[in-house]
């Protein structure tokens, strides 16, 4: 049903469902000019008319100013949505990587510490194991030195029983071959990796250290 109000120029016509509610309600300008048949304050108009005539004003109303600042403000107000949207999106994909970053560096750091931990033992395990490798070998060494020290009378047997040539067996040719023992077993010429030849090197050159303050003085006196 339609309520007619004109202004002269135009007719307002008010569009109302006819229901308990009355929810419906649209306002409608038509020109006097446009067909139409009134009953009282109703108006009946015809339907080509009527859109023809919606059309014309919505097509007037895109050219006001208000229309195109409405619009304007609607295009700028999604512009920004657009870009609050973009720059929360840049936000979270920097916070994220941030977060993968810290992530992958906390699991270096946690693996570094777990390998060097490990390392540890395992520094800590072969050292228990040369200690005890170290100690078999040298109580092998320090039988065969006892009995050497008991099968000899003097340094040049000593030496002599060591592998050392004596020569003529002269107390300089002792004193000689003495030196020659001394840099032969010194524990600093022997080989890290090899713990027999070191231990066997710290051994004998113990040895020779004992026999020469049990023999050689008497060399030099006689000399």
């Amino acid at each position: 049903m339609l309520r007619r109000c004109s202004d002269g120029d135009h007719v307002i016509l008010i569009d109302v469902e006819l229901s308990e509610s009355f929810s419906n309600v649209i306002f409608i300008d038509v020109p006097e000019s446009t067909p139409k048949k009134f009953r009282g304050d109703i108006i009946f108009i015809d339907d080509e008319s009527n859109d023809n005539c919606i059309t014309t004003q919505r097509e007037r109303i895109k050219e006001t100013s208000e229309y195109k600042k409405a619009l304007e403000e609607e295009l700028a107000s999604r512009q920004k949505a657009l870009a609050i949207q973009a720059e929360e999106a840049k936000k979270l994909k920097l916070m994220l990587r941030r977060k993968k970053a810290e992530s992958t560096r906390l699991l270096e750091i946690e693996k570094r510490q777990m390998q060097r931990v490990e390392e540890m033992r395992e520094t800590q395990k072969k050292d228990v194991e040369n200690t005890n490798l170290k100690e078999q070998i040298r109580f092998e060494v320090w039988k065969e030195h006892s009995k050497l020290e008991m099968t000899c009378h003097d340094m040049a047997s000593v030496l002599c029983g060591l592998g050392i040539t004596v020569g003529d067996g002269t107390s300089h040719e002792v004193r000689v071959s003495y030196k020659k023992a001394l840099l032969k077993f010194h524990p600093d010429r022997t080989s890290r990796s090899d713990i027999r030849q070191q231990v066997e090197a710290e051994e004998t050159f113990k040895l020779i250290s004992r026999m020469k303050d049990k023999y050689l003085p008497t060399l030099w006196q006689r000399h």
